[in-house]
């Protein structure tokens, strides 16, 4: 990260304090006119740009192409060894599901890993989400507000700035797959952006449909139930869906079971390309953090990627694996680590020893013994002051930042950085987006 453009823009804010707050208001009402929104309301931003240098990408590109390579290769353990299958917490069906041939090759085509990234310092990663990864307007809608405001217009002539357009790369990803998928050839006639009514993003579908269509490809939103499988082919209401972009997760899918038995019935006869497949729930179920790091379960990595594991994920545990060893661990130190859920999210169930007295910590780590959770040290979390405003009035306040790191087809395709005041950022406790921008200086390139 370029520490002077911090120190600039904040110089800038400081010097033209009402211009920015004019700015603020009119960007608030751009994002309440857009399409960018969570639980139907306009998504809470920071009028502050989060900056990367070529050099900081470079780093993160690393970093990604050693975790995908072991990924990979805990992927290929899961289809070939039973005995490790066993140590994940998959039911009958899941597991099924993950060992069918997705028919593309790629077993987590779509996935956002949220990291921790302080440029002089760690870089740990805190959450891969490879089930139904959202935000990606979010980051196309501010980065468009912030650029046609002209809150960059203080970096002059002396710098290049760049953007990733994580929408139209990720519409290239999945019509990649389609590509490369048994049978398929040219672009598909129809595609489905699939999840459960009132789950998903609706905002989001229905930009990236329009984004299928201006490629003129059809495109509807459709609700799994609302599919059937028909003479060999994937139906809805009585129109063949030759490809799908899955966003209903894997947990819904299975918990519902029985009312989506037509998609999942196609899904496993490889009756149509599914982006992304269900094998993505090996790298997205947070258990896998603590396998990684447990020595009998990775007999099949070297000591070269056990150390990268050490150094970029943070301390974990299976809660239940080793009960009265993790329990006596929490209980004596109760402010380095937190408890998470194996898939939930945005912050749901969540526990966080230093937010807890000793009594009510206690009392979590007995209650939710059988449950399916993790116990993880609190990381690292970078910080920074960013601009915000109070009553109208621009400051500078400290806030914790999290990136996000779009992977398409294993490849870096984007960028969502959020930021907060408390221990977790989170949606259901405090979050804010921050568009993120790749800036190089002229001298540079």
């Amino acid at each position: 990260m370029n520490e002077n453009l911090f120190s600039r823009y904040r110089e800038y804010v400081e010097n033209n304090p009402g211009e920015f707050a004019r700015k603020y208001r009119r960007a608030r009402d751009m994002v309440k006119e857009s399409s960018a929104r969570y639980l139907g309301q306009p998504i809470d931003f920071l009028l502050q740009p989060m900056f990367l240098s070529g050099e900081d990408l470079e780093r993160l590109r690393k970093v990604i192409d050693k975790l995908t390579a072991i990924l990979d290769k805990t992927v290929d353990h899961y289809r070939n060894n039973s005995a490790f299958r066993e140590v994940f917490p998959f039911t009958e069906l899941e597991e099924e599901l993950i060992l069918a041939d997705p028919g593309y090759g790629n077993p987590y085509p779509i996935g956002r890993f949220d990291v921790f990234f302080d440029p002089k310092g760690k870089l740990q990663f805190c959450e891969f989400n490879t089930d139904g990864s959202a935000g990606m307007n979010e980051a196309r809608v501010l980065q468009k507000v912030f650029l046609e405001l002209g809150v960059l217009d203080f970096l002059g002539g002396d710098y290049e700035l760049s953007t990733y357009s994580p929408m139209e790369n990720l519409v290239d990803a999945v019509l990649e797959n389609y590509r490369n998928f048994s049978g398929a050839s040219g672009d598909p006639q129809t595609v489905a952006i699939v999840d459960f009514e009132g789950e998903g993003i609706s905002s989001e579908f229905r930009e990236f449909r329009r984004k299928f269509e201006n490629r003129g490809i059809d495109c509807i939103i459709a609700d799994p139930r609302e599919l059937a499988f028909s003479s060999g082919e994937l139906v809805h209401d009585s129109e063949r869906i030759d490809l799908v972009y899955r966003r209903a997760t894997t947990r819904k899918v299975i918990d519902r079971a029985d009312e989506v038995e037509g998609f999942i019935r196609a899904y496993l006869d490889g009756a149509v390309p599914v982006v992304g497949g269900f094998s993505s729930q090996i790298v997205h179920n947070k258990s896998l953090f603590a396998i990684l790091q447990e020595e009998e379960y990775t007999d099949y990595l070297n000591g070269e990627e056990k150390e990268f594991l050490n150094r970029h994920l943070p301390e974990t545990y299976i809660y239940d694996r080793h009960p009265d060893e993790v329990r006596k661990k929490l209980a004596e130190k109760k402010d380095a680590y937190l408890l998470k859920p194996f898939d939930k999210f945005a912050g749901h169930g969540v526990y966080v020893g230093q937010e807890m007295d000793r009594t009510d910590w206690e009392e979590k780590l007995q209650n939710l013994a059988g449950q399916n959770y993790i116990a993880q040290a609190f990381c690292d979390v970078p910080e920074r002051d960013f601009l915000y405003f109070e009553d109208g009035k621009p400051g500078f306040q400290k806030f914790g930042h999290l990136i996000g790191l779009y992977l398409y087809n294993q490849e870096l395709s984007g960028l969502y950085t959020r930021a907060g005041r408390e221990n977790v950022i989170a949606s259901l406790v405090e979050c804010f987006t921050l568009p993120t921008f790749v800036v190089e200086s002229d001298s540079a390139g």
